[in-house]
């Protein structure tokens, strides 16, 4: 049976963390988690011909050996092994897989080569390669039952940033030098799948203990700044695990916030589209959880909102905007019939941006799409509009509901509703469950049965018919016929040109 081995430096746990590892986490640990591994990857099919994803891993490490190469597997997966050491894993997205060497520092490209390898003896894998990262990844789509999975191959690397929030700048480096360079200690252990040792569990950082105590510790102390999307990792990962921030790494967070580096950021931020695509990523996995008004909640109490607008704050009014988006997401997908064309979480994101200036410039430097770019763009000038007809209007006709509304797309409606529930929803309501769906009784073609002659004041009837069903003027065809000989009178058997 092979079990997990522990390695620690001592000097290293003195760096970080603030007690030992006692004898008895270390003998929590000799359990058999390398085990655990190989049986939960057995029962995860992978292909047409029933291979499994241990079978898979097996392969690249025996390739990765002939070649003179450590194996490693690393990240979420090893996180979660030992976040339920009495279970195995259920589902499997995506796999993270390390290069290193035995004793001289990996060959570049070694990653890109192994995955090559790998792509000639599964040949149904997709293969995209990144040599400016020197990582490769290999894509499984879903077949027989079994979910999509992403496979990443890396080289062990060392980086550095070149400026705050800027893409790192990489070079090879050791299986240590690539572990300190991830976010936080829990995610930054590792497991050799090669020879000799193989099951060794590589925790440097004290992740394993953070896992006990359940906390979320960062590594280094400048991470906050070199990278601000940590900050929402930080919190998403508090709030879906059910951990605390650790006091050191909140004063790190603080200290970041505080020091207005990122509003700089903001007034520079066409040098920083690695910035935004990250956080623009970290937003959208945060807001489609099930737990996005708990992670909104911390980063509001720590301030981190300033990293998308210095003013942005989530106070009483805003938190019932951003709760009512379900709400009246679904009562519009039941009035029309159809989803509204605009994900949940995208939805939030424009409620929360469209309390401060500037939102529009916000979102496209996120890069949100173009719809939601033009929403916010012209939600001023039309949440306007639209308070200035509903409330000094006396007795508005449901025609004026129809012709103010009619024009604008029901994702911007959606997003005015959310705002103004009363003075806004209460009509884009009654439009969009009532009077969309209202029909004259008379269209062209019965127009030109009555003897009217087709042209382009068609149009000019059939609307001021649609405009009569909906005021209540006209309900049946007899009152529409009846309409139309008022307001329309026939001469001669033709309809007067001067009507």
């Amino acid at each position: 049976m092979l079990f997990v081995r522990y390695i620690l430096s001592d000097i290293l746990r003195r760096m970080y963390s603030t007690q030992a590892v006692d004898q008895d986490v270390l003998k929590s640990l000799e359990t058999n988690v390398y085990e655990r591994l190989q049986t939960s990857l057995q029962a995860y099919s992978m292909t047409l011909n029933a291979e499994n994803l241990w079978t898979l891993l097996t392969y690249i490490a025996i390739t990765a050996q002939q070649r003179g190469w450590h194996l490693y597997l690393v990240g979420g997966v090893v996180r979660d092994l030992l976040l339920t050491p009495e279970e195995t894993l259920a589902t499997l997205k995506d796999i993270d897989l390390v290069v290193d060497s035995f004793r001289t520092p990996v060959a570049e490209g070694a990653a890109v080569v192994l995955a090559q390898q790998v792509q000639l003896q599964y040949p149904e894998a997709e293969l995209q390669i990144h040599d400016k990262f020197q990582t490769a990844a290999l894509s499984w789509r879903s077949q027989l039952g079994s979910a999509p999975l992403t496979m990443d191959i890396a080289t062990a690397r060392t980086e550095f940033y070149p400026y705050p929030a800027a893409n790192p700048e990489i070079e090879p480096g050791s299986i240590y030098q690539d572990l300190y360079r991830r976010d936080f200690t829990i995610n930054a252990m590792a497991i050799r799948l090669t020879s000799p040792r193989s099951g060794l569990l590589l925790d440097f950082f004290s992740g394993y203990l953070d896992i006990q105590q359940r906390q979320i510790r960062v590594i280094h102390i400048d991470s906050f700044i070199e990278d601000p999307t940590r900050i929402f990792r930080a919190v998403r990962f508090a709030v879906r695990l059910g951990f605390a921030i650790d006091t050191q790494t909140e004063a790190l967070i603080r200290y970041a916030v505080d020091s207005n580096i990122y509003t700089d950021m903001q007034q520079t931020q066409k040098r920083l589209p690695a910035l935004q695509t990250r956080l623009k990523a970290e937003l959208s996995y945060m807001l489609q959880t099930d737990y996005w008004a708990q992670s909104l909640e911390l980063l509001n109490k720590l301030g981190a909102l300033s990293c998308l607008h210095p003013s942005l704050l989530l106070n009483t009014k805003l938190w019932q905007q951003m709760y009512r988006v379900g709400q009246w997401r679904q009562r519009f997908i039941d009035a029309v019939g159809k989803d509204i064309n605009v994900a949940p979480w995208l939805m939030r994101l424009e409620v929360l941006l469209a309390e401060v200036e500037s939102c529009a410039q916000i979102a496209s430097s996120l890069q949100l799409p173009l719809g939601s770019i033009r929403r916010l763009r012209q939600l001023d000038i039309v949440e306007d509009a639209l308070l200035d007809i509903f409330t000094n209007t006396k007795q508005i006709k449901a025609s004026l509901i129809y012709q103010t509304l009619a024009t604008y797309e029901l994702p911007l409606l959606l997003l005015l509703s959310v705002r103004h529930p009363q003075r806004i929803g209460t009509h884009v309501y009654y439009y969009i469950s009532h009077l969309i769906h209202c029909r004259s009784p008379i269209n062209g073609h019965y127009l030109k049965r009555l003897g009217y002659s087709p042209g382009p004041l068609y149009q000019k009837i059939l609307t001021a018919l649609n405009y009569a069903v909906l005021d209540g003027d006209v309900t049946s065809l007899a009152s529409a016929e009846a309409y139309l000989k008022k307001h329309y009178p026939m001469e001669n058997g033709h309809r007067s040109r001067n009507t």
